[in-house]
């Protein structure tokens, strides 16, 4: 009798592991994207906005730059030190780092599905795309 119990519950684990990954799936498929080829005027000027603030760093740090025989510790300033730059775009999250002698500032909008986002550092490239969504790193919790 143990063992018929064993099965209908092997059974019932199957059947909730099958559904639930095919309504993951159905989920995914849903995801609206904002910044894809059927994105809207309004999207594309959050877009477009994040990008100049993107460039806006670069130029502010950029001014800041001035030759040196060796480099100094605080090449590149902290954004709270950076004058004229636009406002965040709504919806887009700002995270700037520099230790000085680089900086690295990325754009995340939180309203777009895909995650989209842009990214720069001190070497002035702008990158823009989306995550991949079948790879995802989630860390381990140390305690």
């Amino acid at each position: 009798m143990k063992w018929i119990t064993s099965g209908v519950v092997c059974a019932l684990v199957l059947i909730v592991a099958v559904t639930s990954s095919g309504s993951s799936s159905s989920a995914q498929r849903s995801i609206r994207c904002l910044h894809d080829a059927g994105e809207q005027p309004p999207q594309r000027q959050r877009r477009m906005q994040a990008i100049e603030l993107a460039e806006a760093i670069y130029s502010a740090e950029r001014r800041g730059v001035v030759p040196r025989p060796r480099p100094r510790q605080d090449l590149y300033r902290p954004l709270d030190q950076l004058n004229n730059l636009p406002p965040t775009p709504a919806g887009f999250r700002l995270q700037f780092h520099t230790d000085g002698m680089s900086y690295t500032v990325s754009l995340k909008d939180t309203l777009d599905g895909c995650q989209y986002a842009v990214f720069s550092d001190q070497d002035g490239y702008i990158y823009e795309g989306s995550p991949r969504i079948d790879v995802r790193t989630v860390p381990v919790d140390s305690q």
